[in-house]
């Protein structure tokens, strides 16, 4: 469909604008906005703070063991399919979180939220950029999270919706938008096909006598790239990093509330700085990865994210809450591009949904106990500056493994070698395989 509203444009970029927005919706409604109802869900039903912060705990940690099914589901159906059946799945489980009575109801709808955004979210769309990407790719990636950021502008909007409507009928709102909106720019997105006429990154070039040869398709097999050193180590690193980083985005709508003494709507207005500083880091750690070593410029925005931690933990009043939460917004998002980026560098295109859903899975561990260990703590000391002491730490554990993971070059030399022996055909789901060229 976009392709032929917008034939001079290179299709890549369609399938970036696409994919940023059904990460803008998805962030803005399962990710940041469910921060908006936090409040509500735990005054209308008597809960604690941590078996509240429990269902989101399930929702990273079962989107995280849905990742590498959907990995798999991506190399096979391509984006598209898998893209629209996780959205009709993550409308049906928001719908059924509006209809919650008992706190059971709520671990089961986010349980059916946490698989159908898993197979919406950025996961499907990165690999679908990945393939129409190499020079550019971690700029193509940092404009398509771009999305993600944004999302969090509109918690603002959510959260008047929440006040106006009550938190039931703004949910079954943001369903209907999930089910007829989101699909139909899903329609957009699917992998580079074989011998695409466009040159790769859509770069043209002066000499129009020039015919580039086509972007070869390869990729480490699997099984080596989950043995190899780079791997272990980004993973691991990214569990640590996500204990941190996910904790404050659950929690820091409820913090200002509750530790600070903001209302609702200054604690929303703190989402949208947090956004707009968080855009600026995809942008410009995503530009910056292009030119310097990525685990270098990984370890970069880590670091501002550990500070930011400290200086929350430290906080008493808002205008430091607020300091430390413009020190951790740009860290957060320049990771976010970069990760993907190094794992489509260090290990090809050929497996890239597989390998980046194995990655989540490792990755949403730290995701997942990270909330649930600091609602435990304001739980117990009534505040939050230990948990946030603690998240610091274990977040700074990540940077020294980024660093040491280094490209694998002989495993990647020999990837490209053999892809060079491979016939190319077209194939795969609708003329798109998810990693094809």
């Amino acid at each position: 469909m976009g392709r032929r509203l917008f034939p001079n444009v290179y299709e890549g970029w369609i399938v970036v604008g696409s994919a940023a927005f059904i990460m803008l919706a998805m962030s803005a409604s399962f990710f940041y906005g469910f921060g908006t109802i936090f409040t509500e869900v735990i005054d209308e039903f008597g809960w604690s703070v941590a078996a509240t912060s429990l269902a989101f705990s399930l929702r990273s940690e079962v989107g995280g063991i849905a990742a590498p099914i959907v990995g798999v589901l991506i190399d096979r159906l391509g984006p598209r399919r898998v893209m629209i059946g996780g959205l009709l799945v993550s409308a049906a489980g928001i719908v059924i979180m509006s209809l919650i009575q008992e706190i059971w109801h709520f671990y089961v709808a986010m349980l059916v939220i946490a698989v159908g955004s898993s197979a919406a979210g950025g996961q499907v769309g990165l690999v679908a950029v990945a393939t129409w990407f190499e020079e550019r790719r971690a700029r193509a990636m940092s404009f398509m999270t771009i999305g993600g950021g944004l999302g969090g502008l509109l918690v603002v909007g959510i959260a008047a919706m929440v006040e106006m409507m009550g938190w039931r009928v703004a949910l079954q709102v943001i369903g209907a938008f999930m089910a007829t909106v989101g699909v139909f720019v899903a329609l957009n997105i699917r992998g580079r096909p074989l011998n695409h006429p466009q040159p790769m990154d859509g770069i043209r070039y002066a000499d129009d006598d020039i015919i580039p040869e086509p972007a070869v398709r390869w990729g480490i097999p699997v099984r080596t790239v989950l043995k190899s050193r780079p791997f272990l180590l980004l993973a691991i690193g990214m569990s640590l990093y996500a204990f941190g980083s996910t904790t404050f985005v659950v929690h820091q709508i409820p913090y200002l509330e509750k530790d600070i003494g903001v209302s609702k709507a200054v604690a929303s207005t703190s989402v949208a700085a947090f956004t707009v500083f968080s855009i600026v880091g995809r942008l410009g750690f995503g530009i910056i990865a292009d030119r310097f070593p990525k685990t270098a410029v990984l370890a970069v925005s880590t670091g501002m994210v550990v500070v930011g931690l400290v200086v929350l933990a430290l906080a008493n009043n808002f205008v430091t809450a607020m300091i430390a939460i413009l020190i951790i917004s740009p860290g957060f998002g320049g990771s976010i591009p970069v990760r993907p980026a190094m794992l489509a560098d260090y290990f090809g295109t050929k497996h890239f949904g597989t390998i980046n859903g194995l990655g989540s899975l490792i990755m949403t561990t730290g995701g997942a106990i990270g909330p649930w260990f600091v609602g435990r703590v304001v739980d117990v000391t009534g505040h939050y500056e230990f948990g946030w002491f603690v998240t610091a730490a274990v977040t700074a554990l990540a940077i020294p493994l980024f660093l040491a993971s280094k490209p694998p070059v002989a495993l990647a030399a020999e990837a490209r070698r053999l892809a060079e022996l491979e016939p190319r055909t077209e194939g795969g789901p609708d003329m798109t395989t998810a990693g094809g060229h």
